[in-house]
């Protein structure tokens, strides 16, 4: 018996030296997710769709007044709404402030509700194309920023902007000169009809086979979400080692009782 309890030490002695490096290793990066999972007004998931790595959302309500509700991605994180749910007639800015669990790193998402006829306020596009050259990623209304790569020199980009609503008005910014870099952000702003609610997308054009430093800072904005989707993967590898060493000590105690049950 004594000889299967020192076996059982040992055992145990082993999971904990191999488990422990691991749990120093990655304890510092499984508390500082500052993302959401979801954002809901009125019990209804916003429209566009919610991307946890989409921060601007034009929105569009008939209320005079809503309620947020904001989902952290980690239930140890902190929410907290800045800005007033009772609504003036036009535009209202409302800020959501995730702060993770470590207290240091947060993320703040904007809300940008305008009041008032909802098609009246429709800045969405419902097409964005240029010409002979594909965008990244594809275009989806609720996606403000693209990647292009043009060859050879140029003049400008072809671009053909198309609001959802016809009688927004499309104005486009910064598609000229392109002579003088190899990193060129056009902006494509689109004014609703009701003159008030403004969204603003991006076409961040580079000079393909040129290494050019990214103006927008979507590079540095993605180098971000993989170091966040890092950490979810280190996190699920400590759960992991936790519940292995309780299996193992549960079968170190079956065996011992076994053993003395003899």
């Amino acid at each position: 018996m004594k000889k299967s309890i020192r076996k059982g030490l040992v055992i145990l002695l082993i999971s904990i030296f191999i488990i422990i490096p691991i749990s120093k290793v990655n304890a510092e990066t499984r508390n500082n997710n500052p993302l959401l999972r979801e954002i809901l007004i009125d019990g209804e998931a916003i429209q566009p769709e919610f991307d946890q790595f989409i921060t601007d959302y034009v929105i569009a309500v008939e209320k005079e007044s809503i309620v947020i509700e904001a989902v952290p991605d980690d239930s140890n994180a902190s929410v907290e709404i800045i800005g007033n749910t009772k609504l003036e007639i036009g535009k209202n800015d409302i800020e959501i402030k995730v702060t993770a669990e470590d207290g240091k790193t947060t993320q703040s998402y904007y809300l940008h509700v305008t009041r008032g006829d909802a098609n009246k306020a429709n800045a969405n596009l419902k097409s964005l194309e240029v010409e002979g050259i594909t965008l990244n990623p594809v275009f989806n209304s609720k996606d403000i920023k693209y990647y292009v790569e043009y060859e050879g020199i140029i003049d400008k980009l072809n671009i053909t902007a198309i609001p959802e609503n016809e009688n927004a008005k499309v104005e486009i910014e910064g598609n000229d000169n392109y002579n003088t870099g190899s990193v060129h952000v056009v902006k494509i702003s689109v004014t609703a009809e009701d003159g008030v609610t403004i969204k603003t997308y991006q076409i961040i054009a580079k000079k393909a086979g040129e290494d050019a430093e990214d103006p927008s800072g979507l590079e540095n904005f993605e180098n971000e979400i993989k170091q966040v989707e890092e950490q979810k993967q280190n996190y699920n590898i400590i759960i992991v080692t936790i519940v292995a060493l309780v299996i193992i000590c549960i079968l170190i105690f079956i065996i011992i009782k076994k053993k003395k049950t003899k």
